[in-house]
């Protein structure tokens, strides 16, 4: 049993301890209790589901707790298992990638055998831990469906006063327990067991949060003045002492207060992801009158919400799946004066699979005066796989311009596997002879077709990725280690306590190879296209203080700077990707910021060792939240075997960009 829900169980189990079945043989329902145990704990599914429905039928309210508990056992689980098989998954992948590149170079250099040994080695140790959670996630998933649907059922055969006591302790648990894992299990809990206006009250308890959350962050910015302060004198003593610094202990008290409450802020924004989902799932039970009731609550409350919570109503609401609350989020897009509300309310009726919404995007969305609403409109329409969009996508790739054309492009590539590119005469003569009988495959189907070949380099292009914005920033690692071989061979992982790969004759270093992508994609940038570069290392600076305009001047002096740039320091993506979205306008909360950047290319060659956070899943929740009401696209790239391939893609992926690895 989880360690993480112990508190919880000890609260949902009591009743089994006290409870003397009158209706029933106490040795019949123990008697079950016990093979529900056994089952759980060791049995086939088949044996876990015989024992659930054995339990259920018996009728005794006291299994409630039981079966909330095993719930939230197994959720926790599944969700520990799930996220780890991410990484897992994501670092094999690379690895792999990574031992083709050396075994190509091992040819040619022997040198590199012993490194290509032992990078097999750590692939074989990879894949046995992603074969470990995969297992897990196999085997816990049919079993949280049939857990969660017969706790559902169960609770609502039960008198009110019974499951609002187990309720009752759930709230409890979200109140007052110091874990998270806890209290996310009690409210994915209570998203199954939740009667009649529970997605009302979970919609409170995330209107509460954010308030909560939105106190801590007012203090990050003094917090964080302090930090920036000593990350800045760090990377000087780095410059002059090639790579030492004196401000370690000082750094150190300042920045374990800031991540302190950062921490706190993004627990708190987890709570209330997960609150946004269980939400929905309860309202997915009411009925009739009650249903209705729920719903212009929610209505009301989704008005009045800010700071990220009007996003998190919207998408409950979304999330529930009923007919009739879809057809209230399309009336309410229609008539929605907030941009970002409409981008949410797009989003959310996508998620929910609603074609009933394709008159709506392909009429006043996707000609809406905010290139956000335009860009969420254009993805929807591919997402919902609409064919009806393919025509007015060609319409709309002549008439945009920058970041959208690509955005209206990678649909039309998405609906119909084609490549035609930004020509929209190709694009009408292939819809012309095939329009008709054409049907739209299946996403997966895509997916699998594509490939980097397809993809031709129009306008700006950063080690591969291209884009046709002209509102860019370029965000440029130059920590120490850039100065390592692009060609591994002693130390492959850029581990510290091994030598580092000094670039021999006609070879070239990681910032090398930065200059000259650099070069090219600020030569490709088009003049009248608003730029700038943020520079990363222990501590974050600019080229120019404000965004500058793209002429042959401009160019010129970017070049030359590009030449002079040199590494050393540690590795500050927190603070890199936190003055990146500042500069480029990302403001947070549930307006549309109308930000000066589209368009964010991010390099690094390692991992996060230094910053207000190095955890990855912090850094993604603050990008994510942050960006979430700005929809500035973030392309990724990594350098060397060292990076950090679940951080980098999941970076990319949840905010519209390419991963690429090198």
């Amino acid at each position: 049993m989880s360690r993480l829900l112990l508190p919880l169980l000890a609260l949902l189990l009591a009743p089994l301890v006290l409870a003397r079945p009158a209706a029933l043989a106490v040795d019949e329902y123990q008697d079950a209790v016990s093979a529900f145990h056994k089952a759980s704990a060791s049995g086939s599914l088949g044996d876990r589901k015989q024992a659930l429905e054995r339990l259920m039928s018996l009728g005794e309210p006291a299994a409630l707790g039981l079966l909330s508990g095993e719930l939230g056992r197994v959720s926790t689980r599944l969700r520990e298992a799930t996220d780890e098989a991410y990484r897992l998954r994501y670092a094999a992948e690379r690895k792999q990638a990574f031992i083709e590149e050396l075994k190509l170079r091992a040819e040619k250099d022997h040198t590199l055998e012993k490194s290509l040994s032992d990078q097999r080695q750590k692939l074989r140790d990879l894949e046995a831990q992603l074969g470990k959670e995969r297992d897990t996630i196999a085997a816990y998933t049919p079993w949280h469906e049939a857990l969660g649907e017969g706790t559902a059922t169960f609770s609502a055969s039960l008198a009110d006063s019974k499951r609002k006591g187990v309720e009752k302790e759930l709230w409890k648990e979200i109140a007052e327990s110091s874990d998270l894992g806890a209290k996310l299990a009690a409210v994915e809990i209570l998203g199954y067991l939740g009667g009649p206006g529970t997605a009302v009250d979970l919609q409170k308890l995330i209107g509460d949060l954010v308030k909560e959350r939105s106190s801590l962050e007012r203090k990050l910015p003094k917090l964080m003045t302090e930090v920036r302060k000593l990350e800045k004198r760090m990377q000087e003593e780095n410059v002059q002492t090639g790579g030492r610094s004196s401000m370690g202990p000082q750094y150190d008290a300042a920045k374990k207060e800031a991540a302190d409450v950062q921490a706190a802020v993004t627990k708190l924004a987890h709570i209330c992801d997960a609150a946004s989902e269980a939400g929905g799932v309860a309202l997915a039970r009411e009925e009739g009158e009650l249903l209705d009731k729920s719903v212009k609550k929610l209505l009301a409350a989704q008005k009045k919400a800010k700071d990220g919570a009007r996003r998190r109503t919207l998408n409950m609401l979304g999330k529930s799946g009923v007919p009739s609350v879809l057809a209230e989020l399309r009336t309410l897009a229609a008539a929605e004066k907030e941009a970002a509300g409409r981008a949410y309310l797009i989003d959310a009726l996508a998620e929910a699979g609603d074609g009933e919404c394709a008159e709506l995007l392909l009429g006043t969305l996707f000609d809406d005066e905010s290139w956000f609403v335009r860009s969420r409109a254009y993805a929807a329409a591919a997402r919902l796989r609409l064919k009806a969009a393919i025509p007015r996508l060609i319409d709309r790739l002549e008439a945009e311009q920058g970041r959208l054309r690509g955005d209206a492009n990678d649909a039309l590539r998405s609906l119909t596997g084609q490549n035609y590119r930004n020509n929209a005469t190709l694009w009408r003569r292939w819809w012309g002879e095939n329009g008709e009988s054409f049907e739209v495959p299946p996403i997966g189907e895509i997916e699998q077709k594509a490939s980097e070949e397809a993809k031709e380099a129009i306008g700006t292009t950063f080690f591969g990725i291209s884009t046709e914005s002209k509102r860019v920033l370029f965000v440029l690692d130059l920590s120490g280690s850039m100065e390592f071989a692009m060609i591994p061979r002693d130390n492959p992982d850029d581990d510290p306590n091994k030598p580092r790969d000094e670039p021999r004759a006609g070879e070239r270093s990681r910032l090398e190879e930065a200059r000259i992508a650099l070069n090219k994609a600020i030569g490709g940038t088009q003049d009248g296209a608003v730029f700038n570069v943020v520079f990363y290392a222990s501590d974050v600076w600019t080229w120019q203080d404000d965004l500058v305009e793209m002429n042959a001047e401009t160019r010129g002096e970017a070049l030359a700077m590009i030449e002079e740039l040199q590494a050393v320091g540690g590795t500050n993506i927190y603070s890199a990707l936190a003055i990146a979205l500042e500069m480029a306008g990302a403001k947070g909360g549930d307006s549309w910021s109308a930000p000066e950047i589209d368009t964010i290319f991010f390099l690094t060659d390692g991992r996060p060792s230094v910053g207000l956070t190095t955890d990855p899943d912090e850094i993604l929740a603050f990008v994510r939240d942050l960006n979430a009401s700005a929809g500035i696209t973030i392309h990724t790239i990594g350098l060397s075997g060292a990076q950090d391939a679940y951080l980098l893609r999941s970076l990319a992926e949840q905010n519209g960009g390419e991963y690429v690895a090198r």
